[in-house]
């Protein structure tokens, strides 16, 4: 396991966790950054993209101390486990896809398959709101920041 203070390669890295959990945590360097996954059994989790190693960080905690304000997206196990047996034969899994359901959540779009940029588009009931394009770093915090600010706002919550 490495800390996230060494040097990061293009290859899979399995975090240490500073709390006990059933959950592995994987971080793998992109060209811009670093994204960070979590699996359990046959769960596994996109849990952002990153270009700072402490947001990174901060993350990975805040899945562990309340999953359910955590901004993730679920992933294929599948193509995740493809990827952890020949990481240098498949590309890393990307942030791309849908953070909760298409009536109520966001939708990352890349627009293009070799580009970084991806289209973010939030719906809630039969509104549509399209946020942008960003890196998917950018796409990441964006998300982030726009559903805490949803959830501090929410009564019902």
């Amino acid at each position: 396991m490495t800390d996230l203070q060494q040097t990061t390669t293009n290859l899979p890295e399995l975090l240490a966790s500073k709390v006990e959990t059933l959950w592995a945590f994987w971080k793998v360097a992109t060209a811009d950054g670093w994204y960070l996954y979590a699996e359990q059994g046959d769960e596994v989790l996109h849990l952002g993209a990153f270009n700072n190693l402490g947001h990174l960080a901060v993350q990975q905690v805040r899945f562990l101390e309340d999953r359910k304000i955590t901004v993730m997206m679920p992933l294929s196990t599948a193509v995740f486990h493809a990827w952890l047996a020949a990481p240098t034969q498949h590309p890393a899994p990307r942030f791309i896809g849908q953070l909760g359901s298409h009536w109520s959540g966001y939708g990352v779009k890349p627009l293009e398959e070799n580009n970084n940029q991806v289209e973010v588009i939030y719906a809630a009931d039969l509104r549509h709101e399209w946020m942008g394009v960003f890196s998917e770093h950018e796409a990441f915090a964006i998300i982030e920041q726009h559903y805490d600010r949803r959830r501090n706002r929410c009564l019902i919550c």
